[in-house]
């Protein structure tokens, strides 16, 4: 990788980043001070893998996963909260419609294998199964006891719910927004188009 290529790397690392932090502070998943504190830990980080030349370069993707995960990732967003700002039908039963998806099982499932090395992937498979084959409902609690994922929580009682890491209530907060869901995806193809030109150019 010439050191044209790597420069227009972490421009476009640090851009994600950006992108990826104003959402979720723009959403009220972070907060301002949190981001604050993290985005000078990100920029020092970056500054060092960047002096690291005598290293293999890390993709765009492993960077990403490394140092975005590592900053966003540090406090669990409660699902409950996003639920009751659209509908006013029981949070528990709109975290439940959710899961009743086979993609978002199988998101859930790729954010577990990635992040949770404890995670019992057989179990997870039997559980999609017998979910789609049965009337089995797949809960949060079901969800954790049965295949060791950490990626949500369950607090009972008063002032309890369902949280989950940024990621994953991300997830979650784009199936009940359509409109936002949609904008994600234009964004997704204008830094895509944005990348090819570049590449032609």
């Amino acid at each position: 990788m010439t050191p044209e290529e790597m420069s227009d790397l972490y421009i476009r690392i640090a851009f994600h980043y950006e992108s990826t932090i104003d959402r979720l502070v723009g959403k009220g998943l972070l907060d301002k001070d949190v981001v604050d504190t993290h985005r000078k830990t990100f920029y020092d980080s970056l500054d060092e893998e960047k002096l690291r030349a005598s290293q293999k370069i890390r993709s765009q993707t492993e960077i990403m996963q490394h140092y975005v995960r590592a900053m966003v990732c540090g406090d669990m967003v409660s699902l409950t909260k996003i639920a009751k700002q659209y509908t006013d039908d029981s949070p528990g039963y709109v975290i439940q419609s959710w899961m009743r998806s086979r993609n978002t099982l199988e998101f859930l499932r790729q954010w577990e294998n990635d992040m949770n090395g404890e995670f019992d992937d057989r179990a997870c498979e039997e559980l999609i199964y017998q979910a789609h084959t049965t009337s089995l409902t797949v809960t949060p609690s079901l969800w954790i006891r049965r295949t060791h994922a950490v990626g949500m929580r369950v607090k009972q009682g008063k002032g309890g719910g369902v949280s989950a890491y940024p990621e994953i209530a991300a997830d979650f907060h784009l199936w009940l927004d359509p409109a936002e869901r949609l904008a994600l995806l234009r964004l997704s193809q204008e830094i895509r188009s944005n990348g090819e030109a570049k590449s032609c150019n």
